[in-house]
């Protein structure tokens, strides 16, 4: 049972929709030296590595009535050793993946995370979709429905599709808190915002709807400015104190999981049961694809992920494991620069490989056996690299927190800019009443990158 919650922020893979039904309406065609079940990550009987983290959408299992029904991995796992947190499908809504047809779309996405997740998001519109124009059909039909959007743009001084965001979000906000079954699951209230201004008036419209906590969206993922200014705010309204989860949407960088690190111990000495998580899709995108993370760098030069292509490096002939051809490519990838270390001395700098245990068991042969010799991937191969970029992942999120505990230590491995980032954060908290606003825009250098 996962019963605490931990000193780190949290990584949760955002499952896609095809991994979701392995073992039910999606299954392997070929034999391997492991079983289909064993991909299955939330399964803690799994051959190949457990974990008991996700995220799936709603806008992915629930687009229909129909699809809400199916059976996937999140559906029917042990709930109580794993957590999964639900979004709510505004994303896919906006992109007009899925008709929005008011409180019936609203229903069907309510029940769907009440019954599969633990922590489920209210149903945003998000602000994200103005720049493109995906709004202006929303406002048009706000007004047409007679909502003042007029009336909110003269009182807060923001757009007209801002509004409208704004507007449908708490309108389904109403429909969750009025329809929701007790006890379901816990609904994060999401904050969207593409500014200060845009985020200070989304909270102080939704912040008297007491949920069980919060996800930050849009600009929130990488604006610290943002962050902080909102968390300041939850604090000093009492609402960080009850809250149970704080979700960052979008957003997994190593430089990132780093300080998402330092807001978790902030916020834990305002309220010990309150956990950080954070996400991306990352793993499950770069493998349909036909992207496997190889190599990663966390060192004082720079903290990135590095994936190649499988069907450039690898070929039907190939018996290289895929943790032998992590390795062989780390070897030839260009050094960084030396650099002198009074503690650690002259030393170059090198891309680490990534090491998986279903790494150590597959082949490259297995993962690229295109026809005629071809070196393409099948289904097959893709959800055996949706399953390595995962753990590829979260080992080097594991190597990010023993960084961040152990600063002595690795110290030389930080790069400048998150050592003054996370000193920031730090401070900040400890001070907030003055010095978000001045350090501003160092805040936001992730941002801006």
């Amino acid at each position: 049972m996962i019963t605490k919650p931990s000193n780190y922020a949290v990584y949760t893979p955002a499952i896609s929709q095809e991994f979701a039904k392995l073992g039910y309406s999606q299954h392997l065609k070929r034999n391997f030296s492991f079983l289909e079940a064993d991909l299955n990550f939330l399964d803690p009987k799994s051959g190949l590595f457990h974990y008991p983290y996700a995220l799936y959408s709603a806008g992915q299992a629930a687009k229909t009535a129909n699809s809400a029904l199916e059976d996937n991995i999140v559906k029917l796992r042990d709930r109580q050793r794993t957590r999964v947190i639900g979004d709510s499908g505004g994303f896919q809504i906006q992109g007009n993946k899925i008709k929005f047809t008011g409180d019936a779309t609203c229903e069907r996405m309510l029940r769907w995370m009440e019954t599969h997740t633990d922590y489920s998001m209210s149903l945003d519109f998000p602000t994200g979709g103005i720049t493109p124009g995906n709004v202006a059909v929303h406002a048009e039909r706000l007004i047409a429905e007679g909502h003042n959007l007029q009336a909110m743009c003269a009182a807060n001084g923001l757009s007209l599709d801002f509004n409208a965001c704004l507007k449908q979000s708490l309108l389904n906000l109403d429909y969750f808190v009025r329809s929701r079954k007790p006890g379901a699951t816990n609904l994060l209230n999401v904050l969207q915002g593409r500014n200060e201004a845009e985020s200070k008036a989304w909270y102080e419209a939704v912040k008297v709807y007491g949920l069980e906590g919060w996800a930050f969206a849009g600009a929130h993922q990488n604006s610290f400015s943002l962050l902080l200014n909102r968390l300041h705010d939850m604090r000093n309204d009492g609402l960080l104190q009850t809250a149970k989860w704080i979700h960052i949407l979008g957003i997994s960088t190593p430089a990132i999981a780093y300080l998402f690190n330092a807001l978790q111990r902030c916020v834990i000495e305002v309220n010990p049961d309150l956990q950080i998580t954070f996400d991306t899709a990352g793993p499950f995108i770069s493998a349909a694809k036909f992207q496997a993370l190889m190599t990663h760098r966390l060192d004082k030069t720079g903290w990135t992920f590095s994936t190649v292509s499988m069907p450039k490096e690898g070929n039907p002939s190939d018996t290289r494991t895929l943790n032998e051809l992590a390795w062989e490519i780390a070897q030839r990838r260009p050094k960084a620069k030396r650099g002198n270390d009074a503690l650690q001395g002259e030393r170059a700098l090198y891309a680490l490989p990534v090491a998986t245990t279903i790494g150590s068991r597959v082949r490259v042969n297995e993962i690229c056996v295109g026809s005629n010799g071809s070196s393409d991937l099948d289904n097959d191969s893709i959800m055996i690299l949706m399953n390595h970029n995962a753990e590829a992942y979260l080992r080097v999120f594991k190597q990010v927190n023993r960084i961040f505990d152990n600063p002595e230590e690795y110290g030389n491995d930080v790069p400048v800019i998150l050592k003054g980032l996370r000193f920031a954060i730090e401070n900040i908290w400890a001070d907030p009443q003055s010095k978000t606003t001045q350090w501003a825009s160092f805040l936001d250098t992730l941002a801006s990158a």
